[in-house]
């Protein structure tokens, strides 16, 4: 119900932004004297009408003139309609809200044979006062964003504060040159990006646009607040994968509250229920976590700090949940740890593992996500051993095979429930098969082995590199001791490495053999150097929720109830966007932003559904923005657009005459083509989204 009701508001807010737009080139109209036989909220059939001397009626009141007169009002002069008591404009609501227009004598969008020799006719006002009339429905909208960004700002909105609360490992922000002396190479986590080439950066979302809309392969340069220390670095963003877009690898830092956004709250319990932690308890989206063992949090950093210096295996978590009445509710629970393994760095552009000195687990199904075509082929908790052709892959390698093996049906061989069974899994137009995965440190069984990895920029030889184990491998021994998972490995290493000096070496040996029950068992020397070593020793305990599953950390860009300062934001804000607009645009022309990022009707809705979860400000700022988009699109010099009409207009000026029927009539069909054409594509990419496909 509360989809269906954000769905609904915005849908009314759309329409009141299209209101909005034509009621500028109708006020407009009647300022410059020109005719306006209809104004109509909404495309396609007329549901209700209103019509002076007519009255409301269902259908359209121009009918009714027709009955009764013979003729339409539009083709009766002033003085015919006068006489007859008619009014002069057919205020309509129609079928489909997504649309509107204001249909002036002697002017018709995509008709330009539509004209009229009437003293009060679009065509013969002056060129000023048409330039008006044009350009008024862009005015109304951007005034409107202004209003509206007024009318959230004075409010306060809340948005992901920009500070950095992961950096992939390998990204363009984990490898950032430093241009301030002394300062270190790479964006760490807890820093504070004040701006970006510049502009002031207020929230992490103006940090993801600046990163989106970069010159393709140029630098950005970035000032981040550091500990109370201003530091500068250059960071060239590249193309992300998952999102399409150019990104510099980082995600916001998290607050101490599990997020409670709609399209997320069934992960959230069932990642509860995996810890035992039902919602009997009281805990579940929306809680959050006031102190681990003791110590006060506020934060997912001071989660995290808490459980790496935790003295035992488990941690005590006391919670508060929002009552339903208001209130809070407290609740204290015992959370077991998670071991903590370390990430590597693939050299090239292959990212980055976790792995044990190169020696990876497999993967495994966590869950499925909503959209899942694969529900009836994988369970929960199977581990690929194969996909295609692809033997024991590790996670990265699994999720790349996938991606270039889009709308395809792959044979895999799965362990299940200890038991190798086959299966058939379907990958959409994007190469997803609709699960999230998990290493599976708890099995014994090897992924394939990394053999080179980066460190500090160079790309050396891993430990794992000498073992002669084969795909599926299963370690054995370690010095001797059999282990019965690589999570025990990490164990035995761990206590290798914290038994071992500073500054020495170790040899270790290994036992290992491939799955297959005739398969001999090999024994291999492998020496972890003195750097392996302290990594190993570094390891800790980790938090067991992943910080995915908490909110992030939020700032309020807010006018402090100061209208004037309101009205500067709005400006700024204005503007700021008309400006993204155009870059979006330009960048996705150079290919940077691919063009299956653009959004139609139906995606804006879908969008805007979710941000209606978010509270009434967070739609009125949605709807600012979506006015923006309105005003700029219709500026583009499109034969259909404002934008198109005003630049026949300026070649009337400067020729002395309109452009020839003929040719406008071409440039109409143009425009009408290309606005079908991009509609049916951006449907095509909103229902993709939406189901999946």
């Amino acid at each position: 119900m509360s989809a269906l009701s954000g769905f609904l508001l915005v849908l009314l807010g759309f329409g009141f932004l299209i209101f909005i737009h034509e009621l500028g080139h109708f006020l407009a109209a009647k300022w410059a004297g020109i005719r306006a036989d209809g104004f109509a909220i909404g495309m396609g059939p007329c549901v209700a009408s209103y019509r002076g001397g007519v009255g409301f009626c269902l259908g359209s009141a121009d009918a009714k003139v027709v009955r009764a007169h013979g003729r339409r009002p539009i083709e009766m002069s002033d003085d015919e309609r006068v006489a007859l008591g008619i009014g002069e404009t057919e205020y309509s609501f129609r079928a489909l809200p997504l649309g509107g227009y204001v249909r002036m004598l002697g002017q018709e969008d995509g008709n330009p044979e539509a004209t009229s020799s009437d003293a009060r006719s679009f065509g013969k006002a002056t060129i000023p006062r048409r330039a008006v009339v044009i350009l008024a429905g862009i005015a109304a909208n951007l005034a409107l964003a202004i209003v509206l960004f007024l009318v959230a700002f004075l409010a306060g909105v809340r948005f992901p504060a920009p500070t950095v609360g992961f950096v992939v490992p390998g990204s363009p922000a984990a490898l950032a040159e430093p241009r301030t002396p002394g300062a270190a190479p790479g964006i760490r986590p807890g820093d504070r990006i004040v701006s970006v080439d510049g502009d002031e950066t207020r929230t992490f979302i103006d940090l993801r646009v600046s990163s989106a809309m970069a010159k393709p392969g140029a630098a950005l340069e970035v000032s981040l607040d550091r500990d109370g220390q201003r530091l500068d670095y250059s960071v060239t963003p590249v193309r992300d994968e998952r999102s399409g877009l150019l990104s510099i690898g980082v995600d916001p830092a998290r607050s101490a509250a599990l997020t409670d956004v709609r399209d997320s709250r069934e992960d959230v319990l069932r990642m509860l229920s995996r810890l035992g932690l039902e919602a009997s308890a009281g805990i579940g989206p929306g809680s959050r976590i006031v102190s681990v063992d003791g110590r006060r949090v506020s934060t997912f950093a001071e989660v995290a700090r808490s459980a790496r210096e935790a003295e035992a295996d488990t941690v005590v978590v006391e919670w508060s949940t929002p009552g339903d009445g208001g209130g809070e509710r407290s609740a204290t629970t015992t959370l077991a740890l998670r071991p903590e393994f370390p990430v590597v760095r693939l050299p090239g552009d292959l990212g980055a593992d976790a792995s044990l000195i190169g020696l990876a687990p497999l993967g495994r199904v966590l869950e499925f996500a909503p959209e899942s075509g694969n529900r009836d082929v994988l369970r929960e908790g199977d581990a690929f051993l194969r996909v295609g052709e692809l033997a024991a892959p590790r996670i990265p390698q699994l999720m790349a095979y996938l991606r270039a093996n889009p709308s395809k049906r792959i044979d895999a061989r799965v362990l299940r429930d200890g038991v190798e069974t086959d299966v058939i899994v379907r990958t959409d137009r994007e190469g997803r098969v609709g699960i999230y995965l998990e290493p599976a440190w708890d099995l014994p069984l090897l992924a394939q082995t990394i053999e080179r990895a980066m460190v500090d920029e160079r790309e050396v030889t891993t430990p794992a590199a000498a073992l002669a184990t084969v795909p599926l491998g299963s370690v054995i021994t370690v010095d001797g001791r059999p282990v019965a998972s690589l999570a025990a490995l990490r164990a035995a290493l761990v206590a290798r490495a914290r038994a071992t000096p500073v500054e020495s070496t170790a040899e270790i040996s290994f036992g290992v053999k491939d799955a297959s029950p005739q398969s001999v068992a090999q024994t291999v020397g492998v020496t972890l150097a003195a750097a392996d070593l302290e990594s190993l020793r570094r390891l800790g305990n980790a938090f067991p929720i992943p910080e995915t599953y908490f909110d992030p950390e939020f700032t309020v860009l807010s006018a402090n109830g100061n209208p004037l300062t309101a009205v500067a934001m709005g400006f700024r804000q204005t503007i700021v966007m008309v400006e993204q607009v155009f870059l979006t645009i330009d960048r996705v022309a150079r290919g940077s932003v691919g063009a299956d990022q653009l959004q139609g009707p139906v995606g804006i809705l879908h969008t805007g559904t979710k941000v209606a979860d978010e509270g009434f400000m967070y739609i009125v700022f949605f709807l600012a923005l979506i006015s923006v988009n309105l005003a700029v699109v219709n500026l583009l010099p499109i034969p259909i657009a404002d934008g198109g009409l005003f630049v026949f207009l300026m070649y009337e000026r400067i020729a002395g005459r309109p452009p020839s029927i003929a040719f406008q009539n071409a440039a109409a069909l143009a425009g009408i083509a290309l606005v079908a054409a991009l509609f049916l594509f951006t449907f095509y990419n909103d229902l993709m989204r939406l189901f999946g496909a």
